[in-house]
């Protein structure tokens, strides 16, 4: 009798002990056991199709690293790591020499890339392991991996655009500027949109009449033209992207903000007095949007479409990024210094830190395949944070983090 009751307590202890059992952060929980019968007699299994395993997607991060003598906030270190992060776990570490450039490295599919200039050549790296060189000098805006190819755009130093393929020149502008730069987090390539008729980018190239200099901007399909926009006396042109087979553009006309898409040109309904800044486009769902911010009548970062405000975050706090996807959205606030006070996901306050975080750059935030992904920087201290959609975790190290990737 006594070794019955035993091995019940032991039987139940083993239970309570497998029930308590939860999913580790950021991993995907296992789909809940079906039952094979309804009481009675046992019945065998009904052999059904098992439905198609959901897609793991992962929160990459990158980060620099420092040995912990060094003070990184007090100037700039000289030496140190920089890591890959899969889920908060370290995947990568790779030393660092010389000045720190958090635009020279990024992640894709799941492998950090980097590019350095050394000895006049430009080298181009995939997890630590060189995959080509070229001579020169530039700051990749637009960079795509597609199988064995990799697409690189860069900006010259003082002036010119060059388009490589795996490192070979394609096609080069003497005195383009790029519209676009790597901190594109909306769009995957940065400068690249990557649509199916090619792969498109734009540039411009000023044009000098006499003593007066006006600006023309060529959208370009790997070494071809597309399609050139001549520039006006007094307009300006904010963004230029091709989706879905059509050129959109974004230009402010003596003071009123338009969206041209195509051929036509879509007057965007403002309120009195409003001042847009910093005007994008961003596709969001089936739809393509301006993304932007006013400062009267009061600080506003929104989503518009030219006849519709899709969505607006006001007010005070100042709102620092904001992100969208068509169906959810994701926001932080941050205080007079500059520091995170909350991050916000679909208006739901999700992590509070009331100024002990700062958010070191917009590659830090990105929206994609409806997860929301952040990575903030102790303002002090070693207590980084990781956040994904409600869920957060504590991620110690002496440095910083440069970006987040969602795959």
């Amino acid at each position: 009798m006594v070794n019955a009751m035993c091995k019940l307590i032991r039987w139940v202890c083993l239970t309570l002990a497998v029930l308590s059992c939860r999913p580790a952060l950021f991993e995907t929980p296992p789909r809940s056991a079906r039952p094979y019968g309804s009481g009675g007699t046992a019945q065998r299994p009904v052999e059904e199709p098992e439905p198609p395993a959901e897609p793991v997607i992962n929160l990459y991060a990158s980060a620099y690293c420092f040995p912990d003598s060094v003070d990184w906030r007090a100037g700039a270190p000289s030496s140190g790591s920089l890591l890959l992060l899969k889920n908060g776990a370290e995947l990568l570490r790779l030393p660092t020499e010389g000045k720190l450039e958090p635009d020279r490295h990024r992640i894709v599919k799941g492998k950090l890339w980097t590019d350095r200039c050394e000895n006049g050549q430009m080298i181009v790296s995939c997890n630590g392991q060189e995959r080509f060189r070229f001579a020169g000098e530039e700051m990749f805006n637009g960079f795509w991996v597609d199988d064995d190819r990799v697409y690189t755009l860069g900006q010259r130093p003082g002036g010119g655009v060059t388009f490589r393929v795996n490192g070979q020149e394609r096609f080069s502008s003497g005195n383009g500027l790029l519209l676009n730069g790597p901190e594109e987090a909306h769009w995957e390539g940065g400068a690249f949109c990557v649509d199916t008729g090619g792969i498109y980018y734009a540039y411009g190239v000023p044009i000098r009449k006499q003593n007066q200099v006006t600006w023309e901007y060529r959208v370009m399909n790997g070494e071809r033209t597309e399609k050139t926009v001549p520039l006006g006396e007094g307009c300006q042109m904010y963004d230029i992207r091709v989706w879905n087979g059509t050129v959109y553009r974004v230009e402010n006309r003596y003071g009123a903000l338009y969206m041209v898409k195509g051929e036509n040109n879509l007057f965007v309904s403002l309120q009195s007095g409003e001042a847009p800044h910093y005007c994008k486009l961003v596709p969001a769902g089936d739809r393509m949007l301006l993304k932007g911010y006013s400062y009267r009548p009061a600080f506003t970062y929104w989503f518009r479409e030219p006849d519709d405000l899709v969505l607006a975050v006001t007010g005070k706090p100042v709102v620092s990024e904001l992100v969208m996807d068509g169906e959810h959205h994701g926001y932080l606030q941050e205080n007079a210094a500059g520091n995170i006070l909350g991050v916000y996901w679909d208006q739901d306050l999700v992590f509070r830190s009331d100024g002990r975080h700062t958010l070191t750059s917009s590659r830090c935030v990105q929206l994609k395949k409806q997860t929301f992904g952040v990575a903030l920087t102790a303002a002090t201290g070693r207590r980084h944070m990781l956040i994904r959609q409600t869920d957060t975790l504590t991620i110690r190290f002496n440095g910083y983090f440069t970006s987040v990737q969602i795959d």
